[in-house]
């Protein structure tokens, strides 16, 4: 009971003290400050393998010390239209059809079809940033400046295969799909260098950023239907990309603002 009352005198303080009545015009100052951001992500090694261009849809929340350091939670889905993994499927599509490069099926009432694929995931990571306020642009508080960020979190991606819900088809559904999906996760780390921006009106507060993560995962199924046989393989799934993004700082400007 002890415990817990001091956990909850600690969050209290801590909310208390990101929104006590502060300047970001002429000093370093400690706040909140969630965003949400665009990613685009190039694979590298195996990612590349399995996956061309993706982009990510992402949230964070973090928290600003006075010294610039700060924490940060992110997390967001994966989504690509790219799907380059060689011989995927080709093993159960219609073998006219894979001669000039297409995936096709027969459904239950004898309709050729050809499902899209997609890819679909999603990735969660802590982060330790620092922002280098001695370098930034002439005329900006003391709150901006080029950004270093380290982490490490967790990354899931998957095949989708998209059929219209007229077609039916055994062979792509219930639990069978879940061996054809390549359903992979795993742990790993990140790195990102940019640029954080925090107006002195609260206007316009953004962040531009290059990124980079090294993912060491596995599949998540075991086994390969299409392939017929075990996927036990370790995995790289690396990438770099970009990220911009747009903040909201949380805390009470002083009077004199």
């Amino acid at each position: 009971m002890r415990q817990r009352y001091a956990l909850m005198r600690w969050l209290v303080g801590l909310l208390t003290l990101s929104w006590a009545q502060q300047s970001i015009r002429d000093s370093a100052i400690h706040f909140f400050f969630p965003t949400v951001m665009y990613q685009g992500m190039f694979p590298l090694a195996d990612m590349a393998k399995r996956f061309g261009y993706s982009s990510a849809i992402s949230a964070e929340v973090a928290y600003k010390l006075r010294s610039g350091l700060y924490l940060a939670l992110q997390g967001g889905g994966l989504i690509g239209d790219k799907i380059v993994e060689e011989g995927f499927l080709e093993s159960l599509s219609l073998p006219s059809f894979r001669k000039v490069g297409l995936l096709a099926f027969i459904d239950e009432n004898g309709k050729v079809f050809t499902p899209a694929l997609r890819q679909r995931g999603w990735t969660a990571n802590f982060r330790i940033g620092y922002i280098l306020s001695a370098f930034r642009l002439p005329g900006q508080n003391p709150n901006c400046g080029p950004f270093i960020e380290v982490g490490g979190g967790y990354l899931s991606h998957r095949i989708l295969i998209d059929k219209a819900r007229s077609e039916r088809l055994p062979l792509l559904e219930g639990e069978y799909l879940k061996g054809l999906d390549r359903l992979t996760g795993g742990w790993g780390i990140m790195q990102s260098i940019g640029y954080r921006f925090f107006s002195s009106n609260g206007l316009i507060n953004f962040v531009v950023g290059l990124e980079g993560g090294q993912y060491f995962t596995r599949s998540l199924r075991g086994y390969v239907y299409d392939k017929g046989e075990r996927d036990t393989a370790r995995r790289r799934d690396f990438f770099w990309g970009f990220r911009v993004g747009w903040s909201l700082p949380l805390y009470e400007k002083a009077p004199l603002e």
